[in-house]
């Protein structure tokens, strides 16, 4: 059976060497399958030591190991290279191992040159399955910027190309794989106003305003099936979304974070 609530409480600490911990509480609506799954505490910890950033994270109310990671940051001939390693339980497949095993990202950015590179793998005890490469690279002329965005996911064997322009207020992506096609156009409309317009190989999918004033920032979405409001504003965010027809109900969200520091 399903419960549902206003408002879901995650209890998180974090602290690094030398710091003071901050405890935050958010609140988040929607459905979950128990009152305790509902109000699930999960504690975090973090840290940095000489460079290295680590962290751990766990549902107080269930058994088991705790999410941990680490996060080096380094800098070889000119790249910087961010490297995260995540050893979870029961979150992912890992293939042969189960549900055991660790995520391993790795990014990377040339300033310099314009050029970004990111990868991830999953590792369990018995093999390494690549999940995803890619690259981006961008050139600046007189005429505007221009970007090259190749990727690969290894999961469904999808290549897809992504081309991007940008002059003044305008900018223009165009996705592209073998099974679709899309092209995404957004215009700053002023300083309080950006709108945009998507659509693909199957016609229109989606448009979009979004306007900042002093009740925050306020975005409307209009898909070929659906309307979304979204306002958020001093870390409120609260929205809703309905399907375009006279029986259709709306789906209301929200969502508030509170931190303090923890003097313990």
């Amino acid at each position: 059976m399903k419960t549902t609530t206003a408002a879901l409480f995650f209890i998180v600490g974090s602290a690094s060497a030398g710091g003071t911990p901050e405890v935050s509480i958010t609140l988040r609506q929607g459905d979950y399958d128990s009152i305790q799954s509902a109000l699930a505490p999960q504690i975090t910890f973090e840290g940095d030591v000489e460079g290295v950033e680590y962290g751990a994270s766990m549902d107080v109310t269930k058994l088991g190991v705790p999410k941990v990671w680490g996060q080096l940051n380094s800098e070889v001939s000119g790249w910087n290279l961010k490297t995260r390693a995540e050893y979870t339980e029961g979150e992912y497949d890992y293939g042969a191992e189960g549900r055991k095993g660790v995520y391993v990202t790795v990014k990377g950015n040339n300033e310099e040159k314009d050029t970004f590179i990111w990868g991830s793998v999953a590792i369990s005890t018995d093999n390494a399955t690549p999940l995803k490469v890619g690259a981006k690279k961008v050139f600046e002329t007189d005429n505007g910027k221009f970007m090259v965005a190749p990727r690969y996911e290894f999961e469904d064997s999808t290549a897809t190309v992504v081309l991007g322009y940008e002059k003044n207020d305008t900018s223009v992506f165009l996705s592209a794989s073998q099974d679709s096609q899309d092209v995404k156009v957004t215009h700053k409309i002023d300083d309080e106003n950006t709108a945009s317009i998507k659509g693909g190989s199957t016609g229109f999918l989606s448009a979009s305003l979004e306007n900042e004033s002093e009740f925050g920032t306020t975005k409307v979405t209009l898909s070929p099936d659906s309307a979304d409001v979204e306002l958020e504003k001093d870390g409120w965010m609260a929205g809703f979304s309905s399907a375009l027809s006279l029986d259709a109900e709306p789906s209301v969200r929200f969502r508030k974070k509170i931190a303090f520091s923890a003097n313990i």
